[in-house]
């Protein structure tokens, strides 16, 4: 409990602090705030859907997901995994027809 909280919490910070970087000249507020989501999202199951529906819509956000995760560890390829718009959990969910 006190562990999903914490990496919240950090998520959170890396988000906040993302947004300030990005007005910087270097791109490192991007990353940042990719990696905040992904914490979010590996602490909170129920902000996956947001991940999915980001990737989907900015497919430069989704590349970058994609190239955190064949670097991340397992948990958290379990996550880009997950969230993939057009992943195979996705599909499956859709043929249910739900």
């Amino acid at each position: 409990m006190l562990a999903r909280l914490l990496t919240s919490l950090t998520g959170a910070v890396l988000i906040v602090y993302g947004i300030v970087a990005a007005v910087s000249p270097l791109p490192a507020g991007v990353v940042l705030i990719g990696v905040g989501l992904l914490m979010i999202a590996l602490a909170n199951p129920a902000a996956r859907p947001l991940i999915r529906a980001l990737r989907r819509r900015w497919r430069w956000f989704d590349r970058l997901v994609e190239m955190a995760g064949k670097r991340a560890p397992k948990n958290v390829k379990s996550v880009v995994e997950e969230t993939d718009p057009g992943g195979e959990a996705e599909s499956a969910r859709e043929g249910d027809g739900c």
